[in-house]
């Protein structure tokens, strides 16, 4: 067995390990604030310069096409006490979700692939608007607080997936008050999706 292969879960689990103690850090510090979720945000940009822990296809595997809205997260972060959540998803090209708010602070950092992430506001006078569009590719990343709202779109061809760092307040699982809006503003609930598995932890 190749070593430099077989070590990759435990050099990840480490890093992983200690990003979240200066997560927590930075929260104790500075609470859940717009500011202390982008200091958490660079946390995660440095995280995902160790692409080759992350973007691993021998472990990590898509969903089939046309099952779970074409996307898996794997959960990398261990239990600590808190309802923190931090996966390494895959996405496929064409991908998209209406705009929706997460109801907690959300960040989303590129590995390999582009999602485009689509920024909204309600205006009293303007009514529902787009505001921003960033690409979240490598190097790229992306804070929201519970109220932002976002779609995604994933870009690419084929059935070659996007990979992102995507870091939650809450789990996926949990957050099963999310809102979703159409382009009146209208909203209704937008279901969490049920596809996360937990990753090989070293």
């Amino acid at each position: 067995m190749d070593m430099k292969v077989s070590n990759i879960p435990a050099e990840r689990q480490k890093l992983v390990d200690q990003t979240m103690a200066r997560v927590a850090q930075i929260e104790r510090t500075h609470g859940v604030t717009r500011e202390a979720v982008n200091m958490m945000k660079d946390e995660l940009m440095q995280l995902a310069t160790h692409k080759h822990l992350f973007v691993v296809p021998d472990e990590f595997q898509p969903a089939k096409r046309g099952t779970f809205k074409d996307f898996v997260a794997y959960r990398l972060n261990k239990d600590d006490g808190t309802p923190r959540a931090l996966y390494v998803s895959l996405a496929l090209p064409g991908k998209s979700s209406p705009p929706h708010n997460h109801n907690n602070w959300a960040i989303l950092v590129g590995l390999d692939g582009v999602e485009t992430n689509k920024l909204y506001k309600v205006d009293p006078k303007d009514g529902f608007k787009q505001i921003d569009q960033i690409d979240v590719g490598q190097g790229v990343g992306v804070a929201l607080m519970g109220e932002d709202i976002h779609s995604i779109h994933v870009q690419g061809r084929g059935d070659e997936p996007v990979w992102q760092l995507r870091f939650y307040e809450r789990a996926l699982e949990d957050q099963t008050d999310r809102v979703q809006f159409d382009e009146k503003g209208n909203t209704e609930l937008f279901p969490p999706n049920p596809n996360t598995k937990d990753a090989a932890q070293g």
